[in-house]
């Protein structure tokens, strides 16, 4: 715009310019690209501190100080683009009262434009807010010095709005409380998040408790934090104040969070360390610089007798009278040169003055910061333990002394390079030389000839490895002797690790020697007769084999490894009773371990199966071989009797079939005699009837023992039959010995009977038993006259005993008895007659019928024969 267009403006706008000039805002207007001023007024003149000779000068000339300055660039942007400038407190450097100053304006550049749009000045319009920039740089540096102060502190702080449940912290405080960066906290309720659980119950209470106007509001706690992110734990020591308005209504609560982490592990360090000194053994003591003593520990006070209210003393108190000279002219001189003296002294028991011998140091403690002393520490050691341990050890050396001196074996002790340097008197009084000629390599000059390289040898080769060393060889007595030694020794090292040498023992093994030389040789010999018992032992016909004392298969001879067609070691094993029938196993098994457990003899029949896989019968038997009272082997043998138990059969089938065959004649032939003696009686031939009825007794004999076969093969096969029933016992009793007394006309059949009872049994066969024990006392006490039959119950058996005053059994006769067809005999062996069948088969009846049959009796004074039944149904063991 040329200078008549301006004119026109200007023209046009009188009261505009009016109120530019008045306004009390800084305005200027600048025309073209060179920024002419055109327009300045009062306010602005007053900020640039210029008059109106400025005004038609170009912005550049009127203020030259703005070189340097982004002004004079923003204009031209502003001109050329159209684009208006606004700055909030921009700074401005002004040359003002004749110096340059710093000013903050908010200000704007507005381009001014013609109809068409073409700039053609800018109005610049300002407002100084220098103070109000200068008041917030001040407050900023206030709050930067108090953010600085606080991190420096470690302290974070925070606000509580009580009424609306907000939180404000800074970010230290946020990090103390254990929120993570970025982390949403604005309610109380969220405060308590990562406080210790242990401690959040307590700091609630505590925070309610300060909310309330009663306490004064003040607050003050310490409790622990986990970090979320971190997972540190804190200490914290919280402090705030809570505000209350008219009505006591707490409105706000504030305060700031200090982390005391280091102070409460310095604290726990602390505590560890009076704990570590109250539990120390030692004498441990705090005084000032002038030796008044403030502290001692428990252990300090026990060793000097002292309370806890009596230890405030001069340290000169503690020692002996005589130590105070050394007090005053060494250990307080020294303490003050050096720092630091170290030595033995004398203290005293208080309470009985006793002397007390310690080894101490005592120190001075110093400032941190100036250096100056502060005090002194001291610690101190009790030696009266230590002298008596040195006195104890002088007087165990003299003692060990002694001891090696007696010691039945040589003791010797080396140094490193393997040379001895001690011998005890042992060596000397065997080999004859004195203690310097042991030493060294001396003790050699002992060993014989043949022994010699090969005992060196061996120590060096030992010592070069530093392991223990063991030799045997022969030393040459003073006397002309040998001897017979085994030389042994331990590696020794020193406390730092070094190898320090040998000790070591020589024994005298001569007598050893001696009796391992006879042993050896009794050990040939034996094995030699060992040998030749296995060679005698295959060739024996029967199975021989031994077993240990527990009972397991040690050895079988050729003969049971032939039969069973196996090796030795495999019949001689756990599994040797696989070999036996599955009916006889568990009977053997049991009878095996009843003489192992008795030690009786063991004797079982059994069948074995063969390599065949036929059973053959066998009868085994074994005898345990005693030494000095003690078993120390078992010898056994496996008779076969295979053949033998055949002819059993065969003898009790023919038993059978002709007792069977038997009984129909003699039945026939008893009737007919029955009924010629009636006919005789009835003739009056009364000696020919006195013949047919004796002859009818024999008949009744020859029945009885057809009877008697007839019973012994049907319990050889097994078949013999039980018919039982309940039956009152004495009754039945009663019964048969009434009936026997009919019998004899010689002896009084005596009844001693108590309360038995009812049982459950075959009441014809315990007849049959009581008969036959009856009728045996009978034949078997010919020169008396009284049998007693007596009864009894105890627990759940029944007890009957048929006692005669006889001719007895010898003590090696009782167990055969109960043998088939074993035979008593007198002096004359028919005087007895019978078949010896009678007690074989009753105590094959009361065994099967659950009870046990048994003898007592003195030769030549009688006999008792007595058994037992189980009374109860449930107490019957059925046998096979």
């Amino acid at each position: 715009m040329d200078n008549s267009s301006y004119q026109t403006y200007l023209a046009n706008n009188q009261i505009f310019q009016v109120l530019i000039e008045e306004s009390v805002s800084p305005i200027g207007l600048y025309v073209g690209r060179d920024m002419v001023i055109k327009v300045a007024n009062k306010a602005i003149l007053e900020v640039w501190d210029k008059d109106e000779s400025v005004v038609g000068k170009t912005f550049r000339e009127a203020l030259p100080e703005l070189e340097g300055q982004p002004f004079f660039n923003l204009l031209d942007k502003v001109f050329t683009t159209g684009v208006p400038y606004e700055a909030h407190g921009e700074r401005v450097d002004l040359f003002v009262n004749g110096r340059m100053q710093t000013f903050y304006f908010n200000f704007t550049y507005k381009p001014l434009k013609t109809e068409t749009g073409e700039v053609w000045g800018i109005m610049n319009t300002a407002s100084d807010v220098t103070e109000l920039v200068l008041t917030r740089l001040k407050l900023s540096e206030t709050e930067e010095r108090t953010r600085f102060s606080l991190q420096s502190a470690g302290l974070g702080t925070w606000d509580l709005d009580p009424v609306n449940d907000v939180v404000v912290w800074d970010d230290r405080c946020r990090q103390l409380y254990g929120f993570s960066q970025g982390e949403d906290v604005t309610s109380y309720k969220n405060v308590l998040k990562y406080i210790h659980p242990d401690d959040r119950e307590r700091i609630d209470i505590t925070v309610q408790q300060s909310l309330t106007p009663e306490l004064g509001g003040f607050y003050d706690s310490e409790f622990r934090t986990v970090g979320a992110q971190d997972g540190k734990l804190r200490w914290l020591r919280c402090r705030g104040k809570a505000y209350f308005d008219d009505k006591g209504r707490c409105v706000r609560f504030a305060g700031t969070a200090l982390d005391i982490t280091d102070d409460v592990l310095n604290r726990e360090e602390q505590r560890k360390l009076i704990t570590l000194i109250e539990h120390t053994s030692d004498f441990v003591s705090l005084s000032d610089v002038d030796g008044n003593v403030t502290y001692i520990n428990s252990a300090g006070r026990e060793m000097l007798g002292l309370e806890q209210g009596e230890i405030n003393r001069h340290n000169s108190e503690f020692l002996m009278p005589a130590e105070l000279g050394k007090l005053n002219n060494n250990i307080n001189k020294t303490l003050f040169k050096d720092g630091r003296w170290s030595g033995e002294v004398v203290y005293r028991h208080f309470k009985t003055g006793e002397s007390i011998p310690v080894s101490g140091t005592t120190m001075m403690v110093y400032d941190a910061l100036t250096k100056k002393p502060q005090g002194r520490a001291t610690i101190a050691r009790d030696l009266r333990p230590e002298l008596a341990n040195r006195r104890a050890l002088i007087d165990s050396e003299h003692l060990l002394q002694n001891i090696t001196s007696a010691s039945p074996t040589a003791l010797w002790m080396s140094d490193a390079q393997g040379m001895i340097t001690y011998a005890n008197k042992t060596w000397q009084d065997w080999t004859g030389q004195t203690p310097q000629e042991t030493l060294g390599t001396g003790w050699l000059a002992c060993i014989m000839e043949e022994d010699l390289e090969h005992a060196a040898k061996k120590f060096l080769h030992d010592l070069g490895r530093r392991i223990p060393y063991r030799v045997e060889f022969r030393l040459r007595g003073k006397d002309g002797g040998i001897r017979w030694c085994i030389a042994t020794g331990n590696p020794q090292y020193n406390t730092d690790g070094s190898f320090a040498g040998y000790v070591g023992a020589c024994t005298d093994v001569t007598e050893t020697t001696r009796i391992d030389m006879e042993l050896q040789l009794k050990n040939r010999e034996l094995n030699d007769q060992i040998n030749q018992f296995e060679f005698v032992t295959d060739f024996m016909p029967v199975q021989l084999w031994t077993a240990t004392v527990n009972g397991d298969l040690d050895y079988v001879n050729q003969r049971t490894v032939e039969f069973f067609g196996l090796p030795a070691n495999e019949i001689a094993s756990p599994k040797w009773l696989d070999n036996i029938h599955p009916d006889d196993r568990q009977g053997c098994a049991d009878a095996w371990a009843a003489a192992i457990s008795s030690g009786n003899i063991y004797q079982f029949e059994f069948r074995l199966r063969d390599k065949h896989g036929n059973y053959k019968w066998h009868l085994t038997r074994a005898l345990p071989f005693v030494n000095d009272g003690v078993i120390i082997k078992w010898f056994g043998t496996n008779t076969d009797i295979d053949e033998q138990k055949q002819l059993q059969r065969q003898k009790d089938d023919f038993l059978g079939i002709a007792s069977h065959e038997l009984k129909t004649p003699v039945t026939s032939i008893k009737a007919y005699a029955q009924v010629l003696g009636a006919m005789l009686s009835k003739e009056g031939e009364e000696k020919k009837a006195a013949m047919v009825e004796k002859m009818d007794a024999q008949l009744n004999r020859l029945t009885n023992l057809i009877g008697d076969l007839l019973d012994v093969t049907k319990i050889n096969s097994g078949r013999i039959q039980f018919n039982k029933s309940w039956f009152d016992f004495n009754t039945a009793v009663q019964e048969n010995v009434q009936d026997l007394q009919h019998t004899t006309n010689k002896h009084i059949l005596v009844m001693d009977f108590k309360e038995t009872g009812r049982i459950y049994s075959d009441k014809d066969r315990i007849g049959q038993v009581i008969t036959n024990l009856v009728t045996n006392a009978i034949k078997y006490s010919p020169h008396t006259n009284r049998i007693i039959i007596s009864t009894e119950k105890e627990g759940n058996e029944v007890t009957v005993c048929v006692q005669d005053f006889g001719i007895g059994i010898p003590d090696d006769k009782k167990e055969k008895v109960f043998e088939q067809f074993y035979r008593v005999s007198g002096s004359k062996q028919h005087t007895f007659p019978g078949l010896g069948l009678g007690l074989y088969i009753s105590n094959e009846i009361i065994r099967r019928e659950g009870g046990k049959m048994w003898v007592n009796s003195v030769e030549g004074k009688g006999s008792t024969f007595c058994f037992t039944l189980p009374v109860s149904l449930d107490n019957i063991a059925e046998s096979k």
